[in-house]
């Protein structure tokens, strides 16, 4: 997880009572995680790849 500081104050908490839905949470906090880095990946990958840059400037060029 990398906000390690809500995982530690989670655990903090975490009693016996409430163990399975704290790690529960933490869980899912991983998978959004890697769900968000992913799509900031690949967005960043569509976005700024140098082939859609140059089709780009192609586009935006005047045809003579």
């Amino acid at each position: 997880m990398k906000n390690r500081w809500l995982a530690e104050e989670l655990k903090k908490i975490m009693t016996p009572d409430n163990q399975f839905v704290l790690n529960e949470a933490l869980r899912y906090i991983e998978q959004l995680e890697d769900d968000n880095e992913s799509l900031q990946v690949a967005l960043e990958g569509t976005i700024w790849s140098p082939k859609k840059w140059r089709d780009d400037q192609r586009k935006s060029e005047p045809l003579n």
